[in-house]
């Protein structure tokens, strides 16, 4: 193939310089040849790509190696209590010990979030339609990423939770019942709560709905 491209390389050079001689028939001759015009390497380029002898393309035999890295994969909007999600929570948190509200810490917070707030709910225990309502709290910083155990940082907002208390009220079932099941839920808002601390739990929950753009909750379970 090599020795055929020369040929046919060598063939249309001496072509090129013939027609510069030539008269076109109407009176106007081609201009000269010029080498400079027609470099060897674009002529035999062309050449070569009209014979099928292309450009050589290195490969690594691993397929690894040849394949697209993806993009760095976005974690979703996470919220993180001291016990495994869907475990039992601690006595310290409930109305059996020091009933104090647990260190959260939240993360990958969704652009666009301005506050974040924070509800507790029995999931066993529903009446009407809305499970019971232990505890809510707004006007998180979302930079903070973390409340540590039993905070109310400055600025924050808390409910008036369905025991007729403002802030947090632990799980506390009834004795002997089946063990109930308890929902935290974190949800990055748009805008900032426009309420007052101790205003009612349906209405701080009717308006993290509205504002709210992304959510995420972990579980646990408590039992007399």
């Amino acid at each position: 193939m090599k020795r055929r491209t020369v040929t046919i390389l060598v063939s249309v050079i001496t072509g090129l310089a013939v027609l510069a001689g030539c008269d076109t028939g109407d009176g106007k001759q081609l201009l000269p040849y010029d080498p400079a015009d027609y470099p060897i390497e674009t002529v035999a380029s062309t050449i070569e790509d009209e014979f099928g002898v292309g450009p050589t393309v290195d490969v690594d035999p691993n397929p690894a190696a040849n394949s697209v890295t993806p993009a760095a994969t976005i974690e979703p909007f996470s919220v993180v209590v001291p016990w495994l999600d869907g475990g039992e929570i601690d006595p310290r948190f409930t109305c059996d010990g020091l009933d104090v509200a647990p260190a959260l810490s939240w993360g990958a917070v969704p652009s666009g979030t301005v506050e974040i707030a924070i509800t507790l709910v029995d999931d066993s225990d529903v009446s009407d339609g809305q499970p019971f309502v232990h505890w809510v709290i707004g006007g998180l910083d979302p930079a903070e990423i973390a409340l540590a155990e039993g905070d109310t940082p400055p600025g924050a907002l808390q409910a008036l939770n369905f025991s007729g208390d403002v802030g947090y009220g632990g799980p506390c079932p009834p004795p002997g019942e089946e063990p109930h099941l308890y929902r935290f839920t974190a949800y990055a808002l748009n805008q900032q709560l426009e309420l007052a601390d101790g205003d009612i739990a349906t209405e701080f929950l009717d308006t993290i709905a509205a504002l709210t753009i992304a959510s995420t909750d972990v579980t646990g379970f408590y039992q007399r």
